[in-house]
């Protein structure tokens, strides 16, 4: 139960740096997505089961924080979620080996499946095909965004893992 509270701090935690210190530091764009990659480190080291109804409170509070339509995060959050909570019970998922290699791919997807459904999300009207890159901001912004949601990832999958060997 306690580990729980810690968990509920941590994604408070996330969204405060994602919502008040991110922007700051990085000028007009945010590289990265805090929030997401502690997610996706929860999921992976937890299980989809365990994360599912704090991802729904989660989402929820980010959605209201952000200003964003109500919902959109838990759908994004649930679809990773449940993305990698079923490869990664199949694939050797530690900070070794081949495991790195999957990690890595999992916050590309994770990246790559939010950026697609903020792009094609009614509530932003979806867009030509020929703006796809403006809205991902081009290969160079992407791939700093896969570098920062890298940075996060490993961070909290980090805390979380030393957490989890705690209690």
């Amino acid at each position: 139960m306690k580990k729980k509270f810690i968990y509920i701090g941590m994604f408070f935690l996330a969204i405060l740096l994602q919502m008040s210190f991110l922007p700051v530091v990085s000028g007009e764009k945010v590289f990265g997505d805090v929030v997401l990659m502690f997610v996706l480190s929860l999921a992976i080291l937890e299980g989809f089961d365990s994360v599912f109804f704090w991802i729904i409170i989660g989402g929820i509070f980010y959605d209201l924080v952000s200003y964003a339509t109500v919902g959109q995060y838990v759908v994004v959050f649930s679809f990773v979620v449940y993305m990698v909570s079923f490869f990664s019970r199949r694939l050797s998922v530690e900070i070794k080996g081949m495991g790195i290699l999957f990690l890595v791919l999992f916050v590309v997807v994770a990246t790559f499946v939010s950026d697609l459904f903020f792009l094609v999300m009614p509530g932003f009207s979806a867009r030509p095909l020929d703006l796809f890159g403006q809205a991902f901001g081009g290969f160079r912004f992407f791939f700093l965004q896969i570098f920062f949601n890298a940075v996060f990832f490993f961070t909290w999958f980090c805390i979380v893992r030393k957490l989890k060997k705690i209690s």
